[in-house]
C-alpha cells in the first residue's frame, strides 16, 4: 500500500509535465521557453555546497553540472572541467573624467576609484592618469590693490643693494650682463644686442635701475644665455621709457614717474607697468614670462600691461597673452582683429585670476586592498605646473567582500588629477 500511494504521489507531481511540458512551483504561469520556473520574493534556489576536495571526488560529472565551491567562494560548473562561473566576469573598470582635487596631507580615496570584485582570488590591478598642480587662484581683487602691489614691487627693488653702479649710460653692442643690481644715474638707452648671462643659475635676477628716461634703439635685441630667465629682469625707471620698432625686449618695465610705449613690431617677454602714466602698445606679439619671478608682483603676476593712474591702449593689430588694467585710465584696442588671451580689469572693478602653480610639492598615490597599502604599489612624485602621467600596479589575493581601491595625498599644494582609471583583472 505504501508504495503505491508513492507511486501515485510521483504521477501526480509529473502529470504537468507529460502535459504541457512545463511546470512552475510558486508560479501557476511557468514561462514557456522553461522547462520548470521556481518563484519566490523571499527563498532562493540552494545548490549542493561542497570543498574543492569534495567536488573533485564526484565521479564523471555531466556537463552543466553546478555546486558552489566553498573554498573559493564561487559557482563552479563542469565542461570538460570543472570551470569558476567568475570565468565570466574577469574584469573591473572604473572609468570617470573630469578634474578633481586634494590638498589632504593624508591619505583619502580618489573619487571613484573604488572596485569591490564579485568574486574572490588573484588580480591585477592597475591605475592610470595624470597629474599636477592646481593653480594659483587670486582674487576676486580691485584694481586699487593692483596700484598698491605694483607700488610696493617698485618699493622692493629699490631697497636692493646696488652691486654694479659704474655702467655707462648706453647699454648694448654685443654687451653681456650679469646678475645684479645696476644703477644708472641719467636717461639710458640701448643699442645693438644685449645679453643677459645667468650663469648656469635659474634664479639669477637682472635689476638696472635708471635714474631719468629710458630709450631703445630700433631693432635692439635682448637675448637670455645660460639659464636666464625673462621673469627675473627688470628695468626700473624713473622717467618714462620709449621702445621703439621691432625691439625684442627681455623682462618687466615699471616706470614711476612717466609712461610707457612700446611702437610697431616689437616683441616682448615680459611686463609693462606704469605706476603714473599711460601704457600704449602697438602691433607686435607680447606675453608674460614663464616660471616664477625673484619679486613678488602680488596679484599682479598675471598681468602683461597695468598702470595705477593712466589710459592702456593697443593701437594696431597685436597678439597679446596675459591680463590688463589700470586704476585710473580707459582700456582700448582689444578686441578683434587682435588675439588677446586675458582678462580685462577696469578702474574700481574686481577680477579672478589664475595663474601657473610652479611650486615643487610632493605627491604620494598608492593602491589599497582593505584599507591596506598592497606592498609596492605606491609612488611619492614630484607635482608642479606641469601634468604628469601617472601609473601604478599591483598583483593581489583578494577575499570576499574585499574592495581595492586609490588613494592620495599632498605635503603641500593643491594637487589636481584628470582622467582616470582603475581596472582590476582576475588571474585565476
Amino acid at each position: 500500500m505504501k508504495k503505491t500511494s508513492c507511486f501515485l504521489l510521483l504521477v501526480f507531481l509529473l502529470a504537468p509535465l507529460f502535459v504541457s511540458a512545463q511546470a512552475g512551483i510558486g508560479t501557476v504561469n511557468p514561462d514557456p521557453s522553461a522547462l520548470l520556473e521556481l518563484f519566490s520574493k523571499s527563498e532562493g534556489l540552494l545548490v549542493p555546497r561542497m570543498t574543492s576536495e569534495e567536488r573533485d571526488l564526484i565521479v564523471a560529472p555531466a556537463v552543466g553540472l553546478l555546486i558552489y565551491n566553498t573554498s573559493t567562494s564561487n559557482f563552479n560548473f563542469f565542461d570538460i572541467d570543472w570551470k569558476d562561473y567568475s570565468s565570466f566576469a574577469k574584469n573591473y573598470t572604473s572609468n570617470l573624467t573630469g578634474d578633481i582635487t586634494t590638498t589632504a596631507t593624508s591619505n583619502e580615496v580618489i573619487n571613484g576609484m573604488s572596485i569591490t570584485p564579485l568574486f574572490a582570488g588573484k588580480y591585477k590591478v592597475t591605475f592610470n592618469s595624470y597629474y599636477n598642480n592646481a593653480p594659483i587662484i587670486r582674487g576676486p581683487f580691485t584694481s586699487e590693490q593692483g596700484r598698491i602691489d605694483l607700488q610696493t614691487a617698485y618699493n622692493n627693488l629699490h631697497s636692493l643693494t646696488a652691486t654694479i653702479t659704474n655702467h655707462l649710460s648706453v647699454i648694448g653692442g654685443g654687451e653681456t650682463l650679469i646678475p645684479g643690481v645696476y644703477t644708472i644715474a641719467g636717461a639710458t638707452s640701448t643699442v645693438g644686442t644685449i645679453n643677459f648671462d645667468g650663469g648656469g643659475n635659474p634664479d639669477a635676477l637682472f635689476v638696472i635701475r635708471i635714474g631719468a628716461a629710458f630709450s631703445t634703439a630700433a631693432s635692439t635685441k635682448m637675448v637670455l644665455l645660460n639659464g636666464a630667465k625673462a621673469s627675473n629682469i627688470f628695468w626700473v625707471i624713473e622717467g618714462a621709457a620709449s621702445i621703439e620698432a621691432s625691439t625684442i625686449l627681455k623682462g618687466t618695465v615699471i616706470t614711476h614717474g612717466g609712461a610707457i610705449s612700446m611702437a610697431a613690431g616689437g616683441d616682448l617677454e615680459g611686463r609693462l607697468f606704469a605706476i603714473v602714466g599711460a601704457v600704449s602698445f602697438s602691433s607686435g606679439t607680447a606675453i608674460i614670462p614663464s616660471g616664477d619671478s625673484g619679486i613678488d608682483l602680488g596679484v599682479l603676476s598675471t598681468f602683461i600691461f597695468f598702470s595705477g593712474t593712466g589710459a592702456i591702449s593697443n593701437a594696431d593689430t597685436s597678439v597679446i597673452t596675459g591680463d590688463v588694467g589700470t586704476n585710473g585710465g580707459a582700456i582700448t584696442g582689444f578686441g578683434s582683429p587682435n588675439v588677446f588671451n586675458g582678462s580685462i580689469l577696469y578702474p574700481g572693478g574686481t577680477i579672478t585670476t589664475s595663474s601657473p602653480n610652479n611650486t615643487n610639492a610632493l605627491g604620494t598615490f598608492g593602491i589599497y586592498q582593505n584599507g591596506i597599502l598592497i606592498p609596492s604599489s605606491n609612488k611619492i612624485l614630484t607635482s608642479n605646473a606641469n601634468s604628469a602621467n601617472l601609473s601604478l600596479q599591483a598583483i593581489s589575493t583578494i577575499l570576499p567582500n574585499q574592495a581595492i581601491d586609490v588613494r592620495w595625498n599632498t605635503d603641500s599644494e593643491k594637487i589636481v588629477m584628470g582622467n582616470r582609471t582603475l581596472t582590476l583583472i582576475k588571474l585565476q
